[in-house]
């Protein structure tokens, strides 16, 4: 028994490295080519925007797949349908004008599938990890993730100096990836609780609504959906920012997009290990702190931007970043019950994935007039809101008190 748990704690932490480092290599490449096609943020900010779509619908779908089917049935389906994506796309692709409806339907089905994907990962964890170990295997697990991303730009930096380089080898590889995250998922043992073997089969809408009327009743998930959504916007306009940063206030020099990717990704690592050795149990208000922080970083160093502070943004989001999910994530799953952990993910990556978009096109269309102000403005976003709920945080510690 213990060999199978090893094994399912294996898969549960290099499934999601295997597919995330396909995946960020593709998306350095399609996020280069759009800058590098049109100059601007604009028609990326358009493809992202659309693929949101796809996490949202996902977000919509997964409560009812995650928590009535077989959880690993859907892992592996769902990296089934990614890879034969990226391999239906590599085929047809134009590589020297790449057909933008073929970019916007791979972006959406693969988000679709990534949208149901993950919250699976993270509702089957509970029933194979014991809750002492929640908090330590979350934070592996997100290192591991961070992990793909400090290779990415690694590989994808050489990729892109490779004069002979196509955009459909970019898709390739990402199907290679979902591929061997799939065998990594086989090797999981698992089988269903009792509690979820018998739950009666529900509609789309009433899953959603049960699930709902569970989040409502439960305040501290109500404020962790509060706080991805809120993340996630901002998110949306970190990631636009580097390319256009990068391409016109550095030189417009691929190694140096590589590498505000990479010391991103370093710092996701930093910010992994920290978590696992810390013995102290995640609160939510360490995550608005640390919120807090990040964002006075954001204005400062977007007000008095150099090579140097830029690269120290990229550092410092990595640490938080990876502290968030990693936090955020087991305060999740310690609130939830088994049987509804597959819509209270659904639910809380609605919201976060639901802002995406509204984050991508605002950023998208406005970056190239904010430019540097960019960080600032994305900085008072951070604050603003994570400001007012430590405060109510701290409002309710006060009232227990008395």
């Amino acid at each position: 028994m213990e060999t199978k748990v090893k094994r399912s704690y294996f898969s549960l932490i290099f499934s999601p490295f295997a597919s995330q480092l396909g995946s960020a290599i593709y998306l350095l490449g399609l996020n280069w080519l759009i800058v590098r096609m049109t100059g601007n943020t604009k028609l990326l900010g358009i493809i992202e925007g659309i693929g949101g779509i796809g996490f949202l619908l996902g977000d919509l779908l997964v409560g009812r797949l995650v928590d009535q089917y077989n959880r690993k049935v859907v892992l592996v389906g769902t990296d089934l349908m990614s890879a034969s994506m990226c391999l239906a796309g590599g085929i047809i692709v134009d590589n020297q004008k790449p057909q933008i409806w073929l970019l916007l339907t791979i972006t959406f089905v693969l988000n679709l599938m990534l949208a149901i994907n993950f919250p699976a990962a993270k509702a089957i964890a509970p029933e194979i990890i014991d809750n002492a170990g929640l908090q330590r295997f979350n934070a592996v697990a997100n290192m591991f993730f961070n992990f793909a991303s400090v290779l990415a730009p690694l590989i994808g930096g050489v990729l892109l100096a490779i004069k002979s380089i196509e955009f459909n080898e970019f898709l390739m590889i990402n199907a290679m990836s979902f591929v061997i995250a799939i065998l990594l998922n086989l090797l999981i043992s698992y089988q269903p609780t009792k509690r979820l073997a018998d739950q009666e089969p529900q509609s789309i809408l009433k899953s959603n609504l049960i699930g709902f009327a569970y989040v409502k009743k439960h305040p501290k998930l109500i404020m962790n959906l509060f706080s991805m959504a809120i993340f996630n916007f901002c998110f949306a306009g970190y990631l636009l920012a580097a390319p256009y940063i990068s391409s016109h206030f550095f030189g417009g020099r691929s190694e140096n997009y590589s590498l505000f990717l990479t010391v991103y990704a370093i710092g996701g690592l930093i910010g992994g290990i920290w978590l696992t050795l810390e013995k102290r149990t995640v609160s939510i208000k360490v995550i608005y702190y640390e919120e807090l922080f990040y964002g006075t970083v954001l204005i400062i160093c977007g007000t008095f931007l150099s090579f140097y502070t830029w690269i120290l943004i990229a550092l410092i989001c990595g640490i938080v970043q990876a502290r968030f999910f990693g936090s955020i994530t087991t305060l999740i799953q310690n609130e939830t019950d088994l049987e509804f952990l597959g819509r209270v993910f659904g639910l809380t990556y609605l919201c976060f994935d639901g802002i995406q978009p509204l984050g991508n096109f605002l950023f998208g269309f406005f970056i190239s007039s904010w430019q540097h102000w960019t960080y600032v403005v994305i900085g008072i976003f951070l604050i603003v809101p994570f400001g007012i709920m430590l405060y109510f945080e701290r409002q309710t510690d006060l009232k227990k008190v008395d």
